[in-house]
């Protein structure tokens, strides 16, 4: 039985974590001739990770987002440009030999929008990380990786953080 994957779908966060399943989906999209989807949703603008871009676009943007509208727009405009920026770099190193690459950004809730990308680029795979880099706000919100296994129409390959762990346990056994 041959596994046919023609798109395939990797969610990342920019952390180690996402790293590590970013590897593993650039070794099966190889190995499968594949297309392969990067996608990295902004849920929170205001996000240590975003910054420099609203702090680029007008410092005085973060006390007036509150209240204007207009200022939400040219924060969320700046973010997503800053956040394709960093999602080309964060992906560069690992892609450069495959044809077929595609960077994706949205905003909104994580969940729902790896969701939408898999239906609307009839994806067949998606690969991603169990954990991300808000560990603790990850338990406040729940799992997106539980989710998604739970309700996308495709296939679902997790990937555990085993790399932190065994160099956890190498440096206590010395």
């Amino acid at each position: 039985m041959a596994l046919d994957f023609k798109r395939i779908l990797c969610p990342v966060d920019l952390s180690p974590f996402s790293l590590e399943a970013l590897k593993l989906a650039v070794k099966i999209a190889e190995n499968a001739g594949a297309g392969l989807y990067f996608l990295h949703v902004i849920d929170n603008p205001f996000d240590e990770l975003y910054m420099k871009s609203i702090m680029e676009a007008d410092p005085a943007l973060l006390e007036l987002y509150q209240n204007e509208p207009m200022k939400r727009a040219k924060v969320m405009k700046a973010t997503v440009e800053h956040s394709e920026v960093l999602l080309k770099q964060f992906c560069h190193d690992w892609v450069e030999r495959l044809p077929k690459v595609r960077y994706l950004v949205a905003s909104g809730n994580p969940f729902e929008k790896i969701l939408d990308a898999a239906e609307t680029h009839r994806i067949d795979l998606i690969v991603l990380a169990t954990h991300g880099r808000t560990g603790v706000k990850r338990l406040l919100i729940g799992n997106v990786a539980e989710k998604v296994v739970r309700h996308a129409s495709c296939p679902v390959l997790t990937v555990k953080p085993r790399l932190a762990s065994r160099k956890s346990k190498a440096t206590s056994a010395r």
